[in-house]
């Protein structure tokens, strides 16, 4: 028997980070001082991960241009100028697909990922319908016949909300919907 037990605030926040590729570090000190210093440089590995440092792996394959936007996206975390906290890299998802670019839009959310792990499950919520304005506006899909599908198909959103960590796959995934949702049934 499987326990049915909710996961507690902070076992939730350990599953986020460990998914954004961070690692989780316990140590034993012998003094306050010892704990201080490993207090503050664990502080400023934080920040070099929210500044976007050492993360290349995930932009390598990302223009100097594209980088630079999501970068400045990133850097806008918190902004007034949107309801949301991470309203910039959202508005920034919605223009790389505008721009049919599916790999960049996998891309910018894995960076938030890394940079902010804790607001990468509420930037997810939004890419079901990030996806669904790009078929309609972009691949010809009917949204009627989109309506069907989807109702059809439940798991489809986490289809998405699993390959968008997986730039070529994410992009497959969308065209193969794409694809599903132009069918007649």
């Amino acid at each position: 028997m499987t326990d049915k037990k909710p996961l507690s605030r902070v076992q939730k926040q350990r599953e986020i980070r460990v998914a954004a590729g961070w690692q989780e570090v316990k140590v034993w000190v012998p003094t306050e001082k010892d704990a201080e210093d490993i207090r503050n440089l664990a502080d400023e590995r934080r920040k070099k991960a929210e500044a976007l440092e050492g993360l290349h792996n995930e932009v390598k394959t990302v223009t100097p241009e594209t980088q630079i936007r999501i970068a400045q996206a990133i850097a806008e975390h918190g902004s007034a100028a949107y309801t949301h906290s991470s309203g910039a890299v959202l508005d920034l998802m919605t223009k790389l697909a505008d721009e049919d670019d599916l790999q960049s839009f996998s891309r910018a959310f894995i960076i938030l990922a890394r940079a902010k792990p804790t607001n990468a499950a509420s930037v997810a919520s939004f890419i079901p319908a990030k996806i669904s304005n790009f078929l309609i506006k972009y691949r010809g899909v009917d949204p009627r016949m989109m309506m069907d599908w989807t109702q059809a198909h439940p798991e489809w959103t986490d289809r998405l909300k699993d390959a968008v960590r997986d730039p070529e796959r994410f992009e497959l995934v969308v065209e193969a919907m794409a694809q599903e949702m132009k069918r007649p049934h």
